[in-house]
């Protein structure tokens, strides 16, 4: 099944059962009544008119699909975003559904799935950075409601869970702070929306901080703050994946930095285990949006890091994608590492 775009997202009222294009590619035809060649291979095409909702978001490579349809592929591990453990914790009790509206999630119910909480776990409850106890204390919480919510399901928890969650807080602690301070620093001048006339020194004002706070050119974080001055009309997701507002705090700054840093983990996971099918179940449309426009490809792991090719086009519209990339090709460092703090 092919996954869906950018623009079929925004399209999309995943509130009142969506309308969705579907591709499925290498399908043999097992019964017809025309005269199609069943030794062949065809592509499928069709639009399903769905009565579910998918409140729920499931994120994959290329692009996204309705949560159920994105895990429904032999050993997918599921990583989970806070907001849907509580909505699956608020429909299903003991493996049975009690939602009284019907959705993709409900899909999940008596089947084996394979579920990785460790996000749960690593953004903590405190809008800032957890300490190794709180997270502990958040694993034990979060398999605790998912074993009760879905008995079925398997929880990819094992010893090393709390060594490799804390140890990736840890290496990337001084990076999070560099970019807390580049969201802090940015929020006076993104927080009202931005003129056409000002999107010049907007972007300046961006990449300097940027190169003042160290914060990488190559960051989804320095991307997207450059997004939200490029999309015109107040329409960018990152305006509000950002959680720009008056009287902006670290602990709002903290939030956006841990939704980005579930994406960069996501695509850590597609390059370190390319033959493992890995989706994340997210409910912010905002951060499904901005990784549907992130255009990330080509994943590929280099020692402790990795390297993957963005064409953010959407979220970077005319010019600005090339000007993005110019910046990027020139710093100093070279570096194209998306995000040199984690292992």
């Amino acid at each position: 099944m092919e996954p869906l775009g950018y623009a079929e997202l925004v399209a999309a009222d995943l509130h009142h059962g969506p309308t969705i294009p579907l591709v499925f590619q290498d399908c043999r035809i097992i019964d017809t009544d025309t005269e199609l060649n069943r030794n062949q291979v065809h592509t499928v095409r069709l639009t399903l008119e769905s009565a579910f909702r998918s409140r729920t978001i499931g994120l994959v490579r290329n692009g996204w699909l309705p949560s159920a349809l994105a895990a429904d592929f032999p050993d997918t591990i599921i990583l989970l975003d806070r907001n849907v453990v509580s909505e699956i914790v608020g429909r299903f009790d003991g493996g049975r559904m009690t939602g009284s509206r019907s959705d993709f999630l409900d899909l999940l119910a008596g089947k084996a799935v394979r579920i990785n909480p460790v996000l749960f776990a690593m953004e903590g409850n405190v809008r800032a950075m957890p300490t190794p106890a709180l997270v502990l204390q958040q694993l034990d919480e979060v398999a605790a409601k998912l074993r009760r919510a879905l008995p079925q399901a398997r929880l990819v928890l094992g010893s090393d869970s709390l060594k490799g969650a804390v140890g990736l807080i840890e290496e990337s602690r001084k990076g999070f702070k560099r970019k807390q301070a580049f969201l802090m620093q940015l929020a006076p001048a993104l927080t009202a929306p931005v003129s056409r006339k000002n999107a010049p020194a907007r972007w300046t004002e961006v990449i300097a901080a940027a190169d003042a706070c160290n914060v990488p050119r190559s960051s989804l974080v320095a991307l997207a703050a450059l997004s939200s001055i490029a999309v015109p009309n107040g329409q960018s997701p990152t305006k509000r994946l950002l959680k720009f507002k008056t009287n902006y705090t670290e602990e709002d700054a903290y939030n956006a930095l841990a939704d980005l840093c579930s994406l960069e983990l996501l695509i850590y996971l597609f390059s370190w285990f390319p033959s493992v099918p890995t989706t994340f179940f997210t409910a912010d449309k905002d951060l499904a949006l901005f990784w549907c426009g992130l255009g990330a490809s080509e994943f590929e792991s280099r020692g402790r890091g990795v390297r993957c090719s963005l064409a953010p086009d959407e979220l970077l519209p005319g010019e600005y994608a090339s000007q993005w990339r110019s910046w990027v090709a020139g710093s100093p460092k070279q570096e194209k590492l998306l995000n040199e703090e984690h292992p």
